[in-house]
């Protein structure tokens, strides 16, 4: 069985930094839920921007996969067992610049929800 690789992603992009040095690239791949990586993809196409995960250069690597090294679940005081653990959650961060709201976008998302391989879930700030 082949595992699916995202188009418009990176794998550093996608989840935390001890991850990324702790197992090959292949393997990392394998982490991560099937239908997420799809539908990272198809939302991508939706919008037609480029979409920010994990900002290996700024350091900042927990906004995908995470795993217990990592600060958001180190300093839980109860059991962190999230989707985001799973491999099945990521947080989207659009271009300042991108000419649209995060509520359009979400709009727009929401508009092509049938092409989505799975339900996503929107967080508001």
């Amino acid at each position: 069985m082949s595992v699916y690789k995202c188009k418009y992603f990176k794998i550093q992009e996608l989840v935390c930094n001890h991850v990324m040095q702790s197992y090959s690239e292949e393997q990392i791949w394998s982490f991560l839920d099937e239908d997420l990586k799809k539908t990272l993809d198809i939302i991508r196409e939706i919008l037609g921007v480029p979409l920010t995960i994990n900002q290996p250069k700024m350091k900042v690597y927990q906004r995908g996969l995470r795993c217990h090294l990592c600060n958001l679940v180190q300093n839980n005081k109860t059991p962190y067992i999230t989707t985001h653990i799973q491999g099945k959650a990521v947080d989207i961060l659009l271009p300042a610049d991108c000419g649209m709201t995060a509520e359009s976008a979400r709009h727009k998302v929401q508009e092509s929800a049938d092409k989505l391989p799975c339900n996503i879930r929107f967080e508001h700030l």
